[in-house]
């Protein structure tokens, strides 16, 4: 079954932006969007000793109406962790699903632990909607990490596996 190509489009604070062509596993356009990107080299993850080699799955959920977007690391299809982007101005169409980065960002591990990264990379001139709008998010995200990791990885897998098709003994 071919699946539709997307746009991920990331916009910074300075205006920068990053594209990324992935696969749509759901896209309800001006609600809800499930994209998958295979990585074709390793990354490594700043700040942590977290490393993703090629062939590493992310499965990136986006919601117009949540101040974030989350990326499952999926290895192998065993879950490696969740990504968490502070983020606002999330815009899902048919073809091309953008937001703007607020900076911070939050790990989830698959044991719990959470590691909150670059609130030291924040603009000292950052705009006080903003500044609040990050320190609600991370309340939202920080609260309710173990709710969202679940319905996240039960998403992932019914996605993710409808894509694979039946398995072979």
């Amino acid at each position: 079954m071919d699946r539709q190509t997307v746009t991920e489009r990331k916009t910074r604070l300075d205006g920068s932006s990053a594209e990324f062509r992935c696969e749509s596993l759901l896209l309800e356009p001006g609600r809800r969007a499930v994209l998958r990107y295979t990585s074709d080299r390793e990354v490594r993850i700043r700040d942590t000793d977290i490393v993703l080699p090629a062939g590493t799955v992310t499965i990136a959920h986006y919601w117009t109406e949540r101040p974030y977007n989350v990326y499952h690391w999926l290895i192998d299809r065993r879950s490696v962790g969740f990504y968490v982007n502070v983020a606002d101005r999330t815009e899902i169409g048919t073809d091309v699903v953008s937001y703007r980065d607020l900076v911070v960002d939050v790990v989830v591990r698959p044991s719990g632990a959470l590691e909150i990264l670059d609130e030291e990379d924040l603009p000292a001139d950052l705009e006080p909607g903003a500044r609040k709008a990050i320190a609600d998010a991370l309340e939202t995200v920080v609260t309710g990490a173990r709710r969202l990791a679940i319905e996240i990885e039960q998403e992932s897998a019914r996605l993710n596996s409808a894509l694979a098709g039946p398995t072979r003994p």
